[in-house]
């Protein structure tokens, strides 16, 4: 027994792994009952916030392909519920791991793993008699806000506890002078990845990020991530200034990928304006993630559409928006022709002739051989027969001046005159 718990203890006393696992894809927003479908805005809201922390990138929401899927945040959606948030109605959300990453890839936007750098931080906050060290249950309203914006980001802080070996393990003249050893010494006892520590005085904060291990700060000569900021928003600005650090750091853009494509082909295209004047409908769908042109052959182009909707909706999307009539589906299957092989040369006894006059074998033939056609499977590709006017090139017309009768009248009547004078 007494052996159990000397192991059940040095299993506690073993470092977890530092990484963090985030969850990206749950959010929570605050409802507004002042405004109009506040259930409809909160969710886009909350969809918002998940692609910038699946996604590490700030602008993401500002993408043209994000701007059509926000308006069909439905389709993402796999679990809502009401909640509460210091007495404020909430909307809890979750979304779909698959369809969010599909969208990122889609939009060619990056995607920051859910495996990321967990930061310690020691922040210290200067008060109007004293500074002090800010403890993980400590009331500080810079703290609530790094919190706050970090778990928007994706970003995993961990705050000291302050118990006996923080608060003797570490001064605040350490921290506030910047000696990285301690800090670093001091740091060990958490399972990190980096080490942050934040000098906040008034509405500005200065702050040093060790992106490295804590057993290795002060004793490498790794260069820290230094910065400053200033105003109401300091402290969310330094947590997104790091952020962007990390997801640059870490951030993937995966290859264009879609939960549905579909080949769709238009025919009667007999002027380049109609194609193009048709590449803008198309993509400016909004079941339309992206477009890549397949084949262009004499008057038809087919397409092959990266889908952010059903092909249902696809269709009357098409139907709505441009001159199109809808054909049969095409059924297309590709033949590759037989090939025709050389094996080389090849002798059997039985087919061997012998020449009796110079007893000299018959030259060897090579053995021909053709292989059977492959035959791709059939493909069902959408038609749809363009509509649109052909373009008809107008010459541009010369508009005289108002005045231009007018003077032509004085240069004839004066020429009349000259020519009378010259016959008097």
């Amino acid at each position: 027994m007494r052996h159990l718990a000397l192991l059940a203890l040095s299993l506690v006393g073993l470092p977890a792994m530092a990484l963090t696992t985030v969850d990206l894809y749950r959010s929570e927003v605050i409802l507004d009952q002042a405004v109009d479908n506040a259930d409809a805005k909160a969710r886009v809201e909350g969809m918002k916030e998940v692609i910038v922390k699946a996604s590490g990138d700030r602008n993401a929401i500002s993408n043209q392909v994000v701007q059509k899927a926000l308006k069909q945040n439905g389709q993402y959606l796999t679990q809502i519920s009401y909640g509460d948030l210091n007495g404020s109605q909430t909307l809890k959300m979750g979304f779909s791991a698959p369809h969010i990453r599909s969208l990122l890839s889609q939009a060619q936007l990056p995607v920051w793993p859910a495996d990321r750098a967990n930061l310690l931080v020691w922040l210290v906050e200067e008060g109007q008699a004293e500074r002090n060290i800010v403890w993980e249950h400590a009331d500080s309203s810079i703290l609530t806000r790094m919190k706050q914006e970090a778990d928007k980001r994706g970003l995993p802080l961990t705050v000291p506890v302050g118990d006996f070996d923080d608060i003797t393990g570490l001064s605040v003249s350490d921290l506030w002078g910047g000696f990285a050893l301690p800090v670093g010494q001091a740091s060990q006892r958490y399972p990190v990845d980096a080490v942050l520590v934040v000098k906040a005085q008034g509405n500005s904060v200065r702050w040093t990020l060790y992106d490295q291990k804590p057993a290795t700060v002060g004793v490498t000569r790794q260069a820290p991530i230094t910065g400053s900021n200033n105003g109401a928003d300091a402290a969310s600005k330094m947590v997104n200034q790091i952020s962007d650090y990390y997801a640059k750091k870490s951030a993937v853009v995966v290859a264009s990928e879609s939960s549905e494509t579909l080949k769709v082909r238009f025919t009667e295209l007999n002027d380049a304006v109609g194609f193009f004047t048709l590449e803008n409908k198309l993509k400016g769908l909004s079941s339309v993630a992206a477009i890549d042109i397949l084949k262009i052959q004499g008057n038809q182009v087919t397409f092959n559409i990266h889908l952010l909707s059903s092909q249902a909706e696809f269709e009357q999307e098409v139907k709505r928006v441009a001159p199109v009539v809808q054909l049969e589906n095409a059924i297309e299957r590709e033949v590759v022709p037989p090939v025709t092989v050389e094996t080389g040369l090849s002798r059997s006894e039985d087919l061997a002739v012998v020449n009796a006059e110079s007893n000299d074998a018959e030259a060897i033939q090579p053995v021909t051989v053709e292989s059977l056609p492959e035959v791709i499977p059939a493909e069902s590709i959408l038609q749809f027969e363009w509509q649109g006017k052909p373009y008809v090139y107008t010459a541009p017309v010369e508009v005289l001046p108002e005045d231009a009768n007018d003077v032509s009248s004085d240069i004839e009547g004066e020429a009349l005159d000259s020519s009378t004078s010259s016959n008097g």
